[in-house]
């Protein structure tokens, strides 16, 4: 099995070396690595040319954003599955790829969880074990714990760049609602992610969200989604009660319909 590892990266030396360091690190020899960087000037393409040898494509040239970039990462790979580790970004241990690839994977989106920073620590950020409609929208998985199937791009699947922080949300919610692709959480930290960078900016996420959404959904589905957004939070605040439990027998029999209507909505 083929793996397409693409990294993406402007300027960010100290990110990059630590990004490629644990790529070529890896004890699983059938990775075709491929670096896509945006014209960077602090020195980054000198250290791409250090390791060339062991890439299987790398340009440096402008593009139009990270999004872009991401898309002529894709255009280069022929992996198997293929899996986005941007400048910054690492994984998590040598032999990830390799765990990775001993699940026999088969589904179109498999993915584990990341360790994000939590002041000095690194916590583990634990992905829904299940995904459906409803959870898709309403939850982000860690992008950089994703592996995509690589006949997913075969008919020209893409970002979209006309939005500059939430593409890579997108990009997962198309491939599960309008492709029908098969998902599949695995037990696997896959990364380290440093740096939440431009989609950390909240109001901005939310504009380009709220446009997704208002682009592609009717107005009543959106109003179930909200439905089953407040469901969700009150099933949680239940389950760290002892109280009520036919209330929460109750808000899981609505979860479970909800869950149904937005896998078929």
């Amino acid at each position: 099995m083929l793996i397409s590892i693409i990294t993406i990266n402007y300027n960010n030396l100290s990110g990059l070396k630590k990004t490629m360091q644990s790529v070529l690190e890896q004890t699983y020899s059938k990775i075709e690595y491929i670096i896509i960087d945006g014209g960077s000037t602090d020195g980054s393409i000198a250290h791409i040319e250090n390791y060339k040898e062991s890439l299987a494509y790398w340009v440096s040239e402008p593009d139009q954003g990270i999004y872009h970039a991401m898309n002529k990462g894709i255009d280069q790979a022929t992996g198997d599955y293929l899996l986005f580790m941007n400048s910054g970004d690492w994984l998590a241990s040598k032999d990830v790829i390799e765990t990775f690839v001993g699940f026999k994977p088969v589904e179109d989106i498999v993915y584990g969880d990341p360790l994000v920073r939590d002041g000095n620590t690194w916590k583990r950020k634990f992905m829904p074990k299940q995904m459906s409609v409803g959870k898709a929208l309403s939850n982000t998985l860690g992008h950089q714990a994703e592996f995509y199937k690589g006949s997913l791009f075969y008919d020209g699947f893409r970002y979209d760049t006309s939005y500059q922080v939430v593409a890579d949300w997108i990009l997962t919610n198309q491939a599960i609602i309008f492709k029908n692709a098969s998902t599949r959480y695995i037990d696997l930290v896959v990364c380290y992610f440093e740096d939440p960078g431009i989609s950390a900016d909240f109001n901005r996420r939310q504009t380009e969200r709220n446009r997704y959404l208002k682009a592609h959904f009717s107005p009543e589905f959106l109003d179930l989604l909200k439905d089953y957004k407040q469901l969700n939070s009150e099933l949680k605040d239940l389950k760290k009660s002892s109280i009520i439990q036919g209330g929460l027998w109750l808000l899981k029999l609505k979860r479970q319909l909800l869950n149904i209507f937005t896998r078929h909505g």
